[in-house]
C-alpha cells in the first residue's frame, strides 16, 4: 500500500535546529546586554571577546534543556536569569567583598543564611527558593526532560577539564588585558594580571573564570610527596627551652579596621576607644595582614590558630580541617592548658564544632555558653560578652595556665545597634553612607568594651599576654552607592609598585594590639601575616617556638589577598605574582619561593602524610594533643522565651497596624529572648524581624486581610510546641446597611 508522503510526521530536526540557534543569538545578546549594564551602572568592563565566550559557552545549557521547555519563552526566562547572575552578579559581588563569585560562597551560604534574620532572611530564602521552584516549572514532566537535565549537568561539568586540556588555546583566544601601571618611581609599566581574579573575570568572562576557580580550588587536594618534603629548604625547628606557664588571652574582633586610611570620609571624633588608640601609637601602630576581605572569619581564624596561609578558593574550617592537627591549641595542651575557644554564635557556624576540635580545643563556648542579656539585633554585644568571659575565668583553676580565645561579634555586618542603651557616639562627613556611620559606632563601643576588659584581665594577671587584632576590613559599600574605599591609604608614605597595591594593602592591614603583661604593649617593626601570630606568641613565651611551621618564618612580610601576593622588600610593597612587573627581582623570587614553602607544608601538615613533622619528630606530640574529646559548653538552651507585652490586639476590617506597603504587623516586647522564634497568627508564619528584647513580625497574606474571627497568636521554637500568647480579635461587623 502506498503512503501519502504528506501524511508522514514532518522531522523534528530542523526545529531543533532552528531551536539551538535561536538559543545561541538569545544567550550571545542577553550576555551582551548584561555586559552592557554592568558597565554603566557597576563600572565595570568585560572584554567583547568574555561576553562572547560567556554568551557560547551558556548557550549548550539552553541548547541541551531546549526541548524540555514548556515554550521557548521559559527558556528565555532561564536564560535572562543565568546570564543576570553570572554578568551582574559578579561585579555586585567586587563592590561589596573585592572578589568574584566563586565556589567558596557555596560554602560561605549556610553562614550567610544563619547569619542574616528578618526581611533579609526572608529574600535571600524567597530568592533561593523562588529560582529552583521556577527552574522545575520551566521543564515538563516527562521522561526526556531527565536526559535534558542530564546533558545540561554534564556539560557544565566538563567544562573545567576542558579548559585544562585547552589553557593555551584559551590563553591565546582570550588574554587578559594588559593596562598600564606607572611605578612609584614615575616608571609606566605593562602588568599582565593573569593571577588577578577580577583581570581574569573581565578578560575571560564569569563562566571560565569559575571553571578556573574550580580547577584551583582542587589542585591540592593530595598532599606532597616526602621527596617535595625532603627537596624544601627548611630551616631546624628549636621546640621552646621552658615550658610556658602564662595566660594566652587571643581576641579577634569582628571587622575592626582603622578608618582613617579613607580618603574621602572623615570622622569628627576617633572611633577606636581612646586607651586602644593609646596603646596601638606607644607600639608603632602594628598591622595584622588578614587573608580576607569583608567575610570568611574562618579562614582568618585558621592562619590565626594553625600558622599556615588559608587557602584562596575555599574556606579552611570547613574543606581543610577535618582531623587532629598541629595548631596552636594543640601545642598548650601538650604543655597542660585549658584551651578555650569562646564565640556567641551557632556552635556549627563555619563548622567550628569540629574545626576547633581538630585543631586541638578542649572547651567551646557557642552562643549557648551565654546569657544573651544584652544583644545589637541578633548578636550579643560584646560588652556582655566580655563580661561573660570574664566571669568563666573567674571560675577556673588558677594554678591551670589557659588560653582564652575569643571571637566578637557585635561590630558584624549590617552593625546593628541597640540605639537606645548606645546613641551614636561618631559622625562620618560627607554624610553619604549610612553605613559607614553605622560601623564606626559599632566600632567604638565594640573597642570600649575591649578594654574594659582588657583593664580588668591585667588588673588580675599582671603578667597575661594578650592579643586583640581585626579579623578582616569590613564591608562598607555595595551595589552603586559611592565606593568608601576610593583611594584609600593613598596618604600612606610608603613605596609601592602600583596604586593598586596601595589598595590592596590597606584593605589587608587591620589594627595588631599586642601587649605583655604589665610591660605594656609589644613595638614591632613590621606588618604580621596572621600566619605568624602563632610564632609572636612564642617570641613572647621565651626561646623556641611552640609550633614547627613558624620556625620557618621570612624576614620581611609576604602576603596573599585577593589573588595577589603582596611583599615587603626593604621597606617597599610590590605585587610579585608571577608576570608583575618586579616578578624577577629577588625580594619577588623569595617571597614567591617562601609562600610555595609553606603551602607545601600546609598541605602535607594538614591533609597530607604529615612528612614534616614525622622527620621533627613532632607528629606524636602535637596531633596526640589535638586528639582530644572537646567540651562544648550549653548551659542555656539555644531558643526560649519569656514574653512582656505585645500587640495591637484588636483586628480592624482591612488587617491590624498597617504599614505603607500594605502589609499588617505586630510587636512583642520580651523579658527574655534568646534565638530566633517563629511568630504565627492562626495557621500563617510571619517575616520575623529581631531585636533587642523585641520582635516584629510582617503579615501579608490575603487571609490575614480581614480577620472575621479571633485567631491565636504563637510563638515557637524549632522541635517545641508552640506557646499561645495571646488573640488577636475580630473587628465589628459593619452595620447593616438599610434596605433601599
Amino acid at each position: 500500500m502506498d503512503v501519502n508522503p504528506a501524511a508522514q510526521p514532518r522531522s523534528r530536526l530542523p526545529r531543533c535546529v532552528l531551536l539551538a540557534g535561536a538559543n545561541a543569538f538569545l544567550s550571545l545578546a542577553l550576555c551582551g546586554l548584561m555586559a552592557v549594564i554592568a558597565h554603566y551602572y557597576f563600572d565595570f568592563t568585560y572584554t567583547a571577546a568574555a561576553t562572547i565566550a560567556t554568551g557560547l559557552l551558556l548557550s549548550p545549557v539552553l541548547i541541551a534543556l531546549g526541548p524540555s521547555f514548556r515554550s521557548f519563552h521559559w527558556g528565555a526566562v532561564l536564560c535572562i536569569v543565568l546570564a543576570g547572575i553570572l554578568m551582574l552578579g559578579n561585579p555586585l559581588k567586587i563592590a561589596m567583598m573585592r572578589m568574584p563569585l566563586s565556589f567558596q560562597d557555596l560554602q560561605a551560604l549556610p553562614v550567610l543564611l544563619n547569619t542574616l534574620s528578618g526581611r533579609r532572611l526572608a529574600v535571600a530564602i524567597a530568592l533561593i527558593g523562588g529560582f529552583f521552584a521556577l527552574l522545575a516549572w520551566m521543564l515538563r514532566i516527562r521522561a526526556g526532560t531527565l536526559l535534558s537535565v542530564l546533558l545540561a549537568a554534564g556539560y557544565i561539568a566538563a567544562i573545567p577539564s576542558a579548559l585544562r586540556a585547552s589553557s593555551s588555546v584559551a590563553e591565546v583566544a582570550l588574554p587578559v588585558g594588559l593596562p598600564s601601571h606607572e611605578m612609584y618611581d614615575g616608571e609606566v609599566v605593562k602588568l599582565s594580571q593573569n593571577e588577578d581574579p577580577i583581570a581574569f573575570l573581565k578578560g575571560r568572562g564569569p563562566i571560565l573564570y569559575l571553571a578556573q576557580d574550580w580547577l584551583d580550588r582542587y589542585a591540592e587536594r593530595e598532599g606532597p610527596t616526602r621527596a617535595e618534603i625532603e627537596k624544601l629548604p627548611l630551616q631546624p625547628w628549636q621546640p621552646l627551652a621552658q615550658p610556658p606557664k602564662r595566660n594566652i588571652h587571643i581576641v579577634l574582633m569582628e571587622s575592626l579596621w582603622d578608618v582613617s586610611s579613607l580618603a574621602h570620609h572623615r570622622t569628627n571624633t576617633d572611633p577606636l576607644d581612646p586607651r586602644f588608640r593609646a596603646l596601638w601609637e606607644v607600639a608603632g601602630r602594628p598591622y595584622a595582614l588578614s587573608p580576607v576581605f569583608g567575610g570568611a572569619t574562618a579562614n582568618a581564624e585558621f592562619e590565626v590558630l594553625c600558622g599556615f596561609p588559608a587557602p584562596r578558593n575555599s574556606v579552611a574550617f570547613v574543606g581543610l580541617l577535618r582531623r587532629p592537627s598541629p595548631c596552636l591549641p594543640a601545642a598548650l595542651n601538650a604543655y597542660g592548658y585549658h584551651t578555650v575557644a569562646s564565640h556567641a554564635h551557632e556552635e556549627s557556624n563555619w563548622n567550628r564544632n569540629n574545626a576547633y576540635k581538630a585543631s586541638g580545643f578542649s572547651f567551646y563556648r557557642p552562643v549557648s555558653a551565654f546569657e544573651l542579656d544584652d544583644m545589637e539585633g541578633a548578636y550579643l554585644y560584646d560588652g556582655s560578652f566580655f563580661r561573660q568571659n570574664l566571669d568563666y575565668l573567674t571560675a577556673l583553676s588558677p594554678d591551670v595556665p589557659v588560653l582564652n580565645y575569643q571571637v566578637t561579634l557585635s561590630s558584624h555586618w549590617g552593625y546593628s545597634r541597640n540605639h537606645d542603651a548606645r546613641p551614636d557616639l561618631v559622625s562620618v562627613e560627607p554624610a553619604d553612607s549610612p553605613l559607614l556611620n553605622a560601623y564606626v559606632n559599632a566600632v567604638a563601643y565594640s573597642t570600649r568594651a575591649l578594654m574594659d576588659w582588657t583593664v580588668a584581665i591585667l588588673s588580675a594577671d599582671p603578667d597575661a599576654i594578650i592579643i586583640a587584632l581585626g579579623d578582616h576590613a569590613p564591608v562598607l559599600t555595595g551595589g552603586t552607592a559611592p565606593d568608601v574605599y576610593d583611594q584609600v591609604n593613598v596618604s600612606d608614605t610608603g613605596h609601592f609598585d602600583s596604586d593598586d597595591t596601595r589598595a590592596k594593602l590597606a584593605l589587608s592591614r587591620t589594627p595588631l594590639l599586642v601587649i605583655d603583661g604589665d610591660r605594656g604593649p609589644v613595638t614591632l617593626t613590621r606588618d604580621v601575616p596572621l600566619y605568624e601570630l602563632p610564632g609572636l606568641i612564642s617570641d613572647l613565651l621565651g626561646e623556641g617556638e611552640l609550633l614547627p611551621q613558624s620556625s620557618q618564618s621570612a624576614p620581611s612580610s609576604v602576603r596573599p589577598f585577593l589573588g595577589h601576593l603582596l611583599a615587603n622588600a626593604n621597606g617597599d610593597w610590590h605585587n610579585c605574582a608571577h608576570q608583575a612587573p618586579l616578578a624577577d627581582s629577588e625580594s619577588c623570587k623569595a617571597a614567591r619561593a617562601h609562600f610555595e614553602k609553606l603551602r607545601t607544608l600546609r598541605a602535607d601538615s594538614i591533609q597530607g602524610n604529615r612528612y614534616f613533622l614525622r622527620n621533627l619528630d613532632a607528629h606524636l606530640t602535637l596531633v596526640h594533643s589535638a586528639d582530644t574529646d572537646m567540651t562544648i559548653d550549653g548551659a542555656w538552651e539555644s531558643c526560649l522565651f519569656e514574653v512582656n507585652q505585645w500587640g495591637p490586639q484588636q483586628a480592624a476590617r482591612d488587617g491590624y497596624n498597617l504599614q505603607p506597603d500594605g502589609s499588617s504587623n505586630i510587636w512583642i516586647t520580651m523579658k527574655r529572648l534568646r534565638g530566633r522564634p517563629t511568630v504565627h497568627i492562626g495557621t500563617v508564619q510571619g517575616e520575623a524581624t529581631y531585636g533587642s528584647g523585641v520582635i516584629t513580625a510582617r503579615f501579608d497574606d490575603d487571609l490575614l486581610r480581614s480577620i472575621d474571627r479571633d485567631l491565636p497568636v504563637t510563638l515557637q521554637c524549632e522541635k517545641k510546641p508552640p506557646l499561645t500568647i495571646g488573640h488577636i480579635m475580630a473587628a465589628a461587623a459593619p452595620d447593616a446597611m438599610p434596605s433601599p
